[in-house]
């Protein structure tokens, strides 16, 4: 197991009331993708919707046994030549956070001069290897 960072340690209290919302799923194929999760892995279907965030696209929510949010599906049908990569891929994972701690993280990529950007009331920022990360406000 590696050693724990001295920044890691420093700022373990941030993430006390990070919560991880969803992970969010390309596919080619909603309702074929949907059928696996529900069928297959037994994820119930809360919505098939409207993407609140990317104009033009449908989404489907699914969620575990308690009702929590699991998986967002995006269709993405531009994807289906086999020859681009990330078919399948993680979109993004999304995180929920209370609105003092939202504006907090804002506050603090702001000071680390981090890039991020507020889409439809959802802050969406880049980890250091480039992975979506979707914030938004309890």
């Amino acid at each position: 197991m590696p050693a724990e960072s001295s920044s890691a340690s420093a700022d373990a209290s941030l993430s006390a009331n990070v919560r991880l919302d969803h992970a969010s799923v390309m596919t080619t194929d909603l309702d074929e993708a949907v059928a696996f999760y529900v069928n297959l892995i037994g994820l119930s279907l809360q919505a098939v919707e409207d993407d609140p965030v990317r104009d033009g696209r449908k989404r489907a929510l699914l969620t575990d046994a308690q009702g929590q949010d699991v998986i967002e599906l995006i269709e993405m049908k531009e994807m289906e030549h086999p020859s681009v990569p990330g078919r399948g891929g993680i979109h993004h994972l999304g995180f929920s956070l209370s609105p003092r701690e939202w504006h907090s993280l804002r506050s603090r990529l702001d000071a680390a001069d981090h890039a991020y950007e507020e889409v439809k009331g959802r802050m969406f920022v880049r980890d250091a290897d480039g992975l979506v990360l979707e914030v938004e406000k309890e």
